[in-house]
């Protein structure tokens, strides 16, 4: 039916991400401009490479003028892009 689009589910939102459950049963992930429409065995997969990717990478270290408070986001978790 025209003008009817699938009811969306927020599942999880952060400060650069954002997952959604579809009512047709995909979940989206959107980063910025960017949208991926999934099945839940993939979005499970690329955040399995992505947990490993970060313990790889290892604890975050803030800069020296950096606020070193617990609370403080990394500064790229606001959205911005590091190219």
């Amino acid at each position: 039916m025209l003008g009817q689009g699938c009811g969306k589910t927020v599942l999880a939102r952060g400060p650069c991400a954002e997952v959604t459950r579809c009512t047709c049963g995909h979940l989206h992930l959107a980063m910025g401009p960017v949208t991926i429409r999934v099945e839940e065995d993939v979005l499970r997969a690329i955040g399995m490479t992505l947990l490993e990717a970060m313990q790889q990478l290892g604890p975050v270290e803030s800069s020296p003028d950096e606020d070193a408070s617990p609370s403080s986001p990394h500064p790229h978790a606001a959205g911005g892009w590091k190219q």
